[in-house]
């Protein structure tokens, strides 16, 4: 059975790329819309919840200014008809006129015992929904009574609701058409020159004819990539014509020993393309472990969502959108709502928070793979980008990429790093070397007792250069394999490959550095040393940049 998971991306792969954009901007337009209409929706629900307040309140002072003539002369009839102005308003529960002794003299709606009916001041207080307001009726500066009105809230909100909702969705329907159409145009007008490119490729895979060229129109991302394929074919069929002049000078006078020099070449052309390859998949595969694990925390997440809870309050109110007043006086679940909404609106918040978390993590481990793989990709490359980095932020770096494993394995990160350092060095190679280090020190501990799982990271300065030390405190190293284990294909662990120390050690050297490893034996516990200059021996990062790109 396919999954959803599985069922999108066989979706997103059959889709081209211009539904792909215009899929993009319809739903980032819809999710700007619903968030400025949420937010709109609060302010307007705030407005009106003050606008209530200082309505009822001023038109419980109205009526109490009508009804303190009543009071004074003890006049029944006239109390009645002064409250009977208040009961034209739906939004009023209830309303009772108090003497000065707090002594009932009239009501309507229910009767509520207000234990503040004495009160000399005029107030008005949220409890929930329902608003209560009392106003003290003064004749000459003396407290004749009280007159106490509850009224409540809700009606008016889903008034607004009711008016809102619907031009919200009119306001959706009409901008997503008005998306549509304009993402459909502007796809054509940006991928009419990536389209002609790719008609040119597609020509020159069927026909094998590399004077064929592409279209250059424009000065953007897509005109630079059209140009630069458009110099490739011309060293290809630069290279396709040399070698066809080359074949037909070539004759039948080639020695077998010529052939076997050209197969010994090409034998150690592909040992040298596997032992790369071998690197880059090595040190891909560490991050890949990581990527692997956020993507299981956020499908997780995704299945235990509170969504399906939305989904629920929406099929309960679903029924009553012609009738909502039966529902929230006739069914006890209305009075529930207010709590699931905030409570699921406080878990969704969480989710998104986390959501976010995990991805800017998967981001960080893409880029970093993406580095890997630039770094490794050509043979005649042997300079990185040389920078002005901290010590400490690559540090955490490698730890945020090791930081699945350490948290499933339960292990202890102990860091003592001095503080105010900077070096100039190739910030890949160096994130590369501890990401290697901090992983095998994972493994290394994760046999021992949880109280024992501890790894402990410095970094200290001592005259020109700089150590970073990852010390751990597991099985150890016996002494025959201290200097074995940097040799490439060799390793100790059941699941190990042999690559990843002997890359760093590679990479080391290459910064004009050493990595080293030290232990006093099997379940002792070991420590790796990488050593470093403070700043390359010769040249400046600008000039070292340079010559890795001239290189």
């Amino acid at each position: 059975m396919t999954s959803p998971e599985e069922f999108i991306h066989r979706q997103s792969d059959k889709m081209s790329l211009q539904r792909k954009l215009t899929l993009a901007v319809a739903l980032t337009c819809l999710g700007a819309i619903l968030f400025t209409g949420l937010g709109l929706l609060g302010y307007q629900s705030y407005q009106l919840r003050s606008q209530f307040r200082t309505e009822i309140r001023a038109l419980t002072e109205v009526v109490g200014s009508y009804v303190i003539a009543p009071v004074s002369f003890g006049d029944a009839p006239g109390i009645k008809e002064a409250l009977s102005v208040l009961s034209a308003r739906p939004e009023i529960i209830s309303a009772e006129v108090r003497d000065a002794e707090g002594a009932l003299l009239d009501h309507i709606g229910l009767l509520i015992n207000n234990p503040d009916f004495q009160s000399s001041q005029s107030a008005a207080t949220y409890t929930g929904w329902k608003l209560s307001v009392s106003h003290p009726l003064r004749i000459r500066n003396e407290i004749a009574g009280s007159l106490h009105v509850t009224a409540t809230f809700r009606p008016v909100l889903l008034d607004t609701l009711l008016r809102f909702l619907p031009a919200l969705a009119v306001a959706l329907f009409f901008s997503l058409i008005g998306v549509g159409i304009l993402t459909h145009f502007l796809g054509k007008i940006l991928l009419a020159n990536l389209n002609r490119l790719a008609d040119s490729a597609a020509q020159i895979a069927a026909t094998g004819d590399y004077s064929v060229r592409a279209p250059e129109r424009g000065h953007d991302e897509v005109g630079t990539l059209t140009a630069t394929f458009n110099r490739m074919l011309d060293h290809l069929q630069a290279s396709d014509q040399a070698l066809r002049k080359s074949n037909r000078v070539l004759n039948n006078e080639i020695t077998e020993r010529k052939r076997l020099e050209n197969a010994l070449v090409e034998s150690s052309r592909l040992a040298g393309m596997a032992e790369v390859a071998t690197d880059v998949l090595h040190n891909v595969g560490n991050v890949l472990n990581s990527i692997n694990v956020s993507a299981q925390l956020m499908r997780e997440q995704l299945d235990g969502s509170r969504l399906h809870t939305l989904h629920r309050v929406a099929d309960l109110l679903a029924p009553h959108i012609a009738t909502p007043e039966n529902f929230y006086t006739g069914d006890e679940r209305a009075a529930k709502l207010p709590g699931i909404i905030v409570e699921l609106s406080k878990r969704l918040r969480s989710e998104r928070t986390e959501f976010g978390s995990e991805l800017a993590t998967l981001s960080d481990n893409i880029e970093h793979v993406k580095d890997v793989v630039s770094a490794q990709q050509s043979f005649a490359r042997t300079n990185g980008v040389i920078e002005t980095l901290r010590p400490a932020d690559v540090v955490e770096g490698a730890i945020r990429i090791n930081l699945s494993s350490i948290e499933r394995h339960r292990v202890t990160i102990h860091r003592q790093i001095e503080p105010d350092i900077e070096l100039c060095t190739d910030r890949h190679s160096i994130l590369q070397i501890l990401v290697n280090l901090v992983s095998n020190g994972v493994n290394a501990v994760k046999p021992l007792d949880l109280s024992r799982r501890r790894i402990t990271i410095r970094v200290v300065t001592a005259d020109s250069r700089i150590r970073f030390e990852v010390e751990d405190s597991g099985i150890g190293i016996a002494p025959e394999n201290l200097t074995r284990v940097f040799q490439h294909g060799f390793t100790t662990r059941e699941d190990g490959h042999g690559f990843g120390l002997h890359s760093g050690a590679v990479a080391a050297q290459r910064m004009k550095g050493s990595l080293v490893a030290h232990s006093d034996g099997p379940d002792t516990g070991a420590t790796f040393v990488l050593e470093l200059p403070f700043a390359p021996p010769t040249s400046s990062p600008r000039e070292l940049n340079q010559e890795s790109t001239t290189s």
